[in-house]
């Protein structure tokens, strides 16, 4: 990938179930590719310590002086700054040429490689995520085929073949389709005396097969294990994963317990290990300070690195029920409003039509870029980015968390996403009296005068003029009316026309008594 933004090539196609490192370092060279000059970027790497190594040097090659900052996990920002081998392999990538030593690193004569093969390069799995699977075959027995590795990889993690083979009878079958792990031999135990300088990413899974199998292990070259995503040497002493993906990984096959919460950090390198499920928490107004007391509350006694957000009124989506593959710092999620009644009432019927039309629209601006809105009854966010963005929620106003958050994601310039597939759909129910209803909307306009982005303002500012000008000029109904009618079809294809025309007969009404309802009150 690297490579391809060096080159103004495409950059290859990403998928959710693809690695964090992978994900994350797409992310950015996409935004970077996007820059404007002098304009600031922030760019989030969660707790990657190898995109963050590429993009210091990717950044200081390419976008020397822009106002560019690179930030993450608090452990990411905690890491040792000093260069690295995969600081080398970035200059390399950038064309420098670095003199060969005699102990060169496998990852950097890998980087001089591929950096003079590029464009004939192919993909292919990793070796060190391989240990955990050599790891388990060891102390269970059995055999495992593993896909997409290769038997003449340039990958210096290729020797956790010849480590197991050697020190725990673990046989290793290469065929053109895969690789077939196996043990074959009773095990003995005797001493072992391994070197990791070329090779630290295996010694997690190494020294628990090691204690699990009686072996005593000598480590050498595992010196710089105290400065990685945790003190490494001391997690495996001390059997804790400290979301350190690769103690997760190590521990569970080697049979320790990992809970589910610290499971979550298996993500960063290989998300279908393990699915993430979903723990359910209920935040509740108990003393009397409001939803967003409330949600803060929540928020911060999470431990988490998403939440997913709904109301308490609301049926929940079946995903919450599966293990699911986040991508993003923000997800807006769709949403659908059915009646309990069998028969709706006309005032649940025209609040149906009108919530497939802003559900539509929310969907569509999102999917462009140009997220103008999103709903707190069904949106996953970052534990973090939700934090660092709470100061600007605006507690003073009972209503506009979830807008507010939108805003403030934005202007951070964080990723926003969309998931919207009927899994993933929770279900609202409309109000049932005409006082509740104006009552809701009121407050929801009462948040308008707060919001500071422009792609929120222009559509609030569009939608309000359009509506003033049905009332000055009804015939305007005759353009208005086949644009949201559309919006309603696409969403809720059942909906009456005659239930949407008399909705966009009411609406400008309607509108208007909200906006200045909700301008004039301040109290709810």
């Amino acid at each position: 990938m690297l490579l391809q933004a060096i080159h103004g090539d495409p950059l290859m196609r990403v998928s959710s179930d693809m690695p964090d490192d992978v994900l994350v370092l797409h992310d950015a060279l996409a935004r970077l590719r996007g820059h404007k000059k002098g304009d600031p970027l922030t760019l989030y790497l969660k707790n990657c310590g190898t995109a963050l190594r590429f993009l210091q040097v990717h950044i200081e090659k390419c976008y020397h002086g822009e106002p560019i900052t690179l930030t993450g996990d608090p452990r990411l920002m905690e890491r040792d700054g000093k260069p690295t081998s995969q600081t080398t392999s970035a200059r390399i990538l950038h064309g420098e040429k670095i003199p060969v030593t005699p102990d060169e690193s496998p990852y950097i004569t890998m980087s001089r490689k591929i950096a003079e093969a590029y464009p004939n390069v192919s993909l292919e799995a990793d070796w060190s995520s391989a240990a955990f699977w050599y790891e388990y075959v060891a102390i269970h027995g059995g055999e495992l085929a593993l896909e997409g590795l290769k038997e003449d990889s340039l990958q210096g993690d290729k020797i956790v073949a010849d480590i197991y083979a050697k020190y725990f009878g673990v046989e290793t079958i290469c065929d053109p389709r895969f690789v077939l792990i196996k043990s074959y031999v009773k095990r003995r135990q005797h001493v072992s005396s391994i070197d990791f300088s070329n090779c630290p990413d295996l010694y997690p899974a190494v020294a628990l097969t090691c204690e699990r199998l009686g072996i005593e292990l000598q480590a050498t070259g595992i010196e710089n294990l105290h400065h990685k995503e945790s003190d490494r040497i001391e997690a495996v002493q001390k059997h804790e994963v400290r979301n350190d993906h690769r103690m997760a990984m190590s521990l569970m096959c080697a049979d320790y317990p990992v809970s589910i919460e610290e499971q979550a950090c298996i993500a960063k390198s290989y998300p279908n290990f393990v699915p993430q499920h979903i723990t359910p928490i209920k935040g509740v107004n108990d003393d009397n300070l409001g939803k967003k007391h409330a949600l803060s509350k929540l928020i911060h006694a999470a431990t988490s690195e998403y939440v997913w957000l709904h109301d308490d009124d609301v049926i929940l989506p079946e995903a919450t029920k599966k293990a699911v593959v986040l991508d993003g710092d923000l997800i807006i999620l769709p949403l659908r409003m059915e009646s309990e009644n069998p028969k709706p009432s006309l005032l649940e019927r025209l609040q149906i039509t009108e919530y497939a039309a802003i559900q539509e629209l929310t969907m569509r601006s999102a999917k462009k870029d140009q997220a103008v809105m999103c709903s707190g009854a069904n949106l996953i966010v970052k534990r973090g980015v939700w934090l660092e963005c709470e100061e600007e929620l605006h507690p003073e106003i009972p209503s506009g968390d979830d807008m507010f958050l939108l805003e403030a994601v934005k202007r951070r310039g964080y990723k926003i996403s969309v998931i919207d597939e009927p899994d993933y759909t929770a279900v609202v129910r409309p109000v049932t009296s005409w006082r509740a209803f104006f009552r809701q909307r009121m407050r929801w306009a009462g948040k308008a005068p707060k919001y500071t982005d422009r792609d929120i303002i222009r559509c609030g500012r569009l939608v309000a003029a359009a509506n003033i000008i049905q009332i000055l000029c009804p015939l305007i109904i005759l353009i208005k009316f086949p644009i949201e009618w559309s919006l309603i079809k696409a969403r809720e294809p059942q909906t009456k026309w005659y239930v949407a025309l008399l909705l966009e007969i009411l609406y400008p009404w309607y509108l208007l008594i909200c906006l200045i309802g909700g301008l004039f009150r301040k109290t709810w």
